[in-house]
């Protein structure tokens, strides 16, 4: 029989295809197979249907490396590690709660607070912080589910978990806020690459295409400095404590609101560059076509209005003014300034 090499791309696509092809299973299924097995001991079916689910779940979610399991209900409470792409370790809680709690009305609150808490560790936190408030909503988790198991715990065992509980939550969110902190600094650095380089293929295409009183050089540092100018507004309002993030919403939205900031800085540079070459403020003394200090200026300006989202306001009222500026203003100017928009008798008339 003749073998076949597959070259390494073929091979890596075809493990990719094959993990998108592999049925996931949730952690309710675990808990019912598990449940399943456990009252049919003898049936080598329920076994290898268990087994199955518990190697597809950890093959997705991670080794399960602490559990708890209810005796009453097909419950139970898991702590699972994995090993990200960049060899991080990332740790994360599952709960399955079945009909445990259905007689104990008092423990949902309780509960749902710790299944918040618990997807907020997961998707925010990061390293040994996320470690310590998953394994505490573990600790937590288990021995609740002990107490209900047992048809136990009233109202002092309540007030102890939730005490507990409000404890896991100030650490998770202090953690929460420096995490925050660091996913909007990369998000940040991403808008400003993002930046870059659409900068430069404007700057590419501007060279090869004869736009009309259109500097290509100055278009490009205009519209850099906007970006640096947003970037270093953020960085010393981060610094001095002065801007809020949101810790709430997860990395993907922090990310994707601090890559903004970059393109909202050069935006606003790029109105000004157009600003200056139309000649809309007329009460900044721009620099002559080539002359000394044109690139600093135009440079600093843009870093001006990246930085200053008042200073950026009062540009676009200005330039909206400039525009207006028409023959019907120039009249409503000299109305003002004395000049008699109608004659003296209608002007008469309207005052009697």
């Amino acid at each position: 029989m003749t073998d076949f090499a597959v070259p390494a791309p073929t091979r890596v696509l075809l493990g990719t295809l094959a993990r998108r092809q592999r049925q996931t299973y949730s952690f309710g299924d675990l808990v019912h197979t598990r449940w399943h097995h456990t009252k049919n001991p003898t049936d080598d079916r329920a076994r290898e249907r268990y087994e199955e689910i518990r190697a597809a779940f950890e093959a997705e979610h991670g080794k399960i490396v602490d559990d708890h399991w209810s005796k009453r209900e097909p419950a139970g409470v898991a702590l699972c590690c994995k090993r990200s792409r960049w060899g991080r370790l990332e740790w994360s809680l599952h709960r399955g709660m079945g009909n445990l709690a259905v007689g104990a009305p008092a423990y949902s609150p309780l509960l749902l607070r710790v299944a918040r808490d618990s997807v907020r560790a997961n998707s925010l936190l990061r390293g040994m912080t996320q470690r310590m408030a998953t394994a505490n909503l573990f600790a937590l988790s288990r021995d609740i589910i002990a107490s209900l198991d047992a048809k136990g715990g009233g109202s002092k065992a309540l007030k102890a978990y939730t005490r507990d509980l409000h404890d896991i939550a100030d650490f998770a969110g202090e953690a929460g806020k420096r995490a925050a902190r660091i996913v909007y600094l990369k998000g940040l650095f991403r808008g400003l690459l993002g930046v870059t380089a659409l900068t430069a293929a404007v700057a590419y295409l501007l060279s090869s295409v004869a736009v009309p009183d259109v500097d290509s050089t100055l278009l490009v540092g205009c519209v850099v400095a906007g970006s640096l100018g947003a970037v270093m507004s953020v960085l010393i309002r981060l610094s001095s404590g002065s801007l809020e993030v949101d810790h709430q919403f997860g990395r993907e939205y922090l990310t994707s609101l601090a890559g903004l900031r970059p393109f909202i800085g050069a935006a606003f540079a790029l109105l000004l560059y157009f600003a200056f070459k139309a000649k809309l403020l007329g009460q900044t003394n721009v620099p002559d076509d080539h002359g000394p200090g044109e690139f600093a200026f135009y440079f600093t300006s843009g870093f001006l209005v990246g930085f200053s989202e008042r200073f950026a306001k009062q540009i676009v009222r200005n330039a909206g003014s400039g525009v207006s500026g028409g023959p019907a203003d120039v009249g409503r100017q000299q109305d003002v300034a004395g000049s008699p928009a109608t004659p003296p008798a209608a002007g008469a008339k309207a005052r009697s």
